[in-house]
């Protein structure tokens, strides 16, 4: 079975590059211990990888290091608003013809990663190789689009708006400081095609054995030969980058044994010790120079993240002041009651960039080679219809009245995972998609439809004698298990017998991507907001896509919201044409926005969550005591 999928994108991105740390050994102490200069925040999943713009790597648990270690050219603020960092470089449009545009790139003079070794523009190309089909192909590193094997840079960054566009190589300026990319059309979004830095000198001296530090003059030769090999397109080395960069960086531990090359960074912190399934130590990067400057007065010097994978034990830390900082995308009511209740904390609700949906395998999940055969399988009458009735039983409206309105009252079915909710285009995208079959008459009534469509296939099936048996993935949690309850019982009454199938790891080998399973039960994070928000759920290559979901008239509307420079009004129509495709299939539908609960020790100043990007850590910066 091959991986190709990404678990929390969104939008196309061509910023996928390593951001890694640089390393400086220090001991884990609990918060309480350093209290004016430690923020202990809660990851409620494993820390897998340094590097999240891998198949395996791509998890919002593994960002959050990179967030705090890697600055580029923009960030999302709590307004979700995208801010241009200045203090990292700018970019500018410098050419825009019908088949000529030109973005050029500066890096800003005078920053260097926490080793000492000056940052340039050169240190954006990897991200072309991560990104550029055409490159990888060109270079002997294999087709990304290939499902049998995997490319030697295993990135989800291919198959994207950057890589269908991108012509030919990137361009240096003579001082190395501005990089000028060629794309074949004007682009929406373009700033968000916007490369990323890697300390590219550092893969080229881990594949040659280095195994410490190195000198200036070592580390510039290291990145000249990068350019090199980049540029020569110079298979053999290039081979051993791709197999460092996919999978050198996934980690058990990091301590004084670990390679410091694989460490280094340009953010605000860098990562001095880890133990898996444990914490992550970051301390302060004395060189930061790539982002706003640090607060000055009672600073941050050090981050931990706590793994800490239930709950309760989650609320039950923050209480004892074992973490400071508390994050939950999918609480229930009885975690607003007790964190609300806690002494010397502040809890902050919001809906945030994330939302849960249900989803119906069709096929064999793109990027996969076993064969899905189950009841939903292939577009024939039968299997629509059954896949029609199950949606028909799904109770969003009793998950939302159980699960969310007690965490926030006004909550409501999400209808369309295409535009946002109470906006003028999502009213006028689900009043014309088909979605309102879900919400006409009772939940009774629809379920009496479903049952009725059961029965074409299975006279006799009934509540009492399913007849449809389904298996149904989804996380191993409090939630996610009493949300999958709903769902059984309801289908039950419309003749399916669901096998539920809770999972530690949903995302690993037999998970979400399974062929055995036949509905799972997840949530999407927004990485950014874009024209393109959405489409790679559902066009038929799509990174998110794991269902088999294949319709060419979306893929060519999909396309077309990802590449072209649309009006408001023509964008909201291509929508809305997808939105009447995916309910016209029956492949899925969204279940409801993920209201975001916040908690944090009274005594921190500044922690500002936000709906879509680094949702905590983005302003990490500001952060003091």
């Amino acid at each position: 079975m091959r991986k190709k999928m990404a678990i929390r994108a969104f939008a196309a991105s061509a910023a996928i590059a390593l951001v890694a740390a640089g390393l400086s050994v220090g001991a884990i102490a609990p918060a309480q211990a350093a209290a004016k200069s430690t923020v202990t925040l809660l990851s409620s999943a494993d820390i897998t990888s340094l590097n999240s713009g891998t198949s395996d790597g791509n998890t919002s648990y593994n960002a959050i290091s990179g967030s705090l270690t890697g600055m580029g050219f923009s960030y999302y603020n709590s307004d979700a608003k995208l801010i241009m960092n200045t203090k990292f470089g700018t970019m500018k449009i410098v050419k825009q013809a019908p088949k000529d545009f030109q973005i050029e790139y500066t890096v800003t003079k005078g920053q260097v990663w926490s080793d000492g070794t000056p940052i340039d523009a050169v240190d954006l190309l990897l991200s072309h190789i991560v990104a550029a089909d055409k490159y990888s192909k060109a270079a002997g590193l294999g087709d990304p689009a290939n499902a049998d094997a995997k490319p030697a840079f295993d990135s989800v960054g291919y198959g994207g708006t950057y890589g269908s566009h991108v012509v030919g190589l990137p361009t240096l300026s003579a001082d190395k400081m501005k990089l000028t990319v060629k794309f074949d059309q004007p682009l929406p979004d373009w700033e968000l095609l916007a490369p990323g830095p890697t300390p590219v000198h550092a893969l080229e001296l881990i594949i040659d054995g280095k195994k410490s530090l190195q000198s200036a003059a070592a580390n510039k030769a290291a990145k000249a030969a990068f350019l090199k090999d980049f540029t020569t397109k110079n298979t053999a080395r290039l081979k051993k980058i791709g197999a460092l960069w996919s999978t050198g960086y996934d980690v058990t531990k990091v301590d004084s044994t670990t390679n410091p090359l694989l460490l280094i960074s340009n953010g605000g912190f860098i990562v001095s010790k880890f133990t898996l399934g444990d914490s992550m130590t970051l301390v302060r990067n004395p060189k930061y120079t790539s982002g706003p400057a640090m607060a000055t007065k009672n600073p941050i010097k050090t981050v931990v993240i706590k793994i800490i994978k239930d709950n309760t034990a989650s609320v039950q830390a923050l209480r004892n002041g074992d973490i400071d900082i508390y994050y939950n995308t999918l609480p229930t009511g009885n975690d607003k009651i007790s964190l609300s209740a806690l002494p010397n904390v502040t809890v902050l609700t919001k809906t945030g960039g994330n939302y849960s949906h249900l989803d119906l395998r069709v096929d064999t999940a793109f990027g996969e080679t076993d064969s899905y055969t189950g009841p939903f399988a292939g577009n024939g009458a039968k299997a629509k219809d059954l896949r029609h009735a199950f949606l028909l039983a799904l109770p969003r409206e009793q998950m939302v009245s159980v699960i969310v309105a007690p965490v926030k009252s006004d909550a409501t079915p999400l209808d369309s995972a295409l535009t946002f909710q109470g906006t003028p285009e999502y009213n006028a995208i689900t009043k014309a998609s088909g979605v309102s079959e879900y919400s006409k008459g009772t939940q009774a009534d629809r379920t009496a439809k479903a049952l009725a469509l059961v029965k074409k296939y299975y006279p006799n099936a009934s509540e009492d004698a399913p007849a449809v048996k389904v298996n149904f993935a989804h996380a191993n949690t409090t939630t996610r298990n009493n949300l999958a309850k709903l769902v059984a019982a309801e289908a039950k009454k419309a003749g399916f017998d669901v096998i539920d199938k809770p999972y530690a790891d949903l995302f690993g080998e037999k998970g979400n991507t399974s062929a055995e399973n036949d509905v799972t039960m997840y949530g999407f994070g927004l990485n950014s907001l874009s024209q393109s928000n959405g489409t790679e759920i559902f066009k038929s290559d799509g990174g998110n896509n794991v269902w088999g979901w294949n319709d060419s008239a979306l893929d060519i509307l999909a396309k077309s919201l990802q590449g072209d420079i649309l009006s408001a009004k023509d964008a909201t129509a291509k929508r809305l044409a997808m939105d009447k495709i995916v309910n016209s299939n029956y492949w899925g539908l969204p279940l409801y926005a993920n209201p975001t609960i916040t908690a944090y020790n009274k005594a921190l100043k500044n922690i500002k969550p936000a709906p879509v990007g680094a949702n905590i850590t983005w302003n990490f910066f500001e952060w003091s005591y």
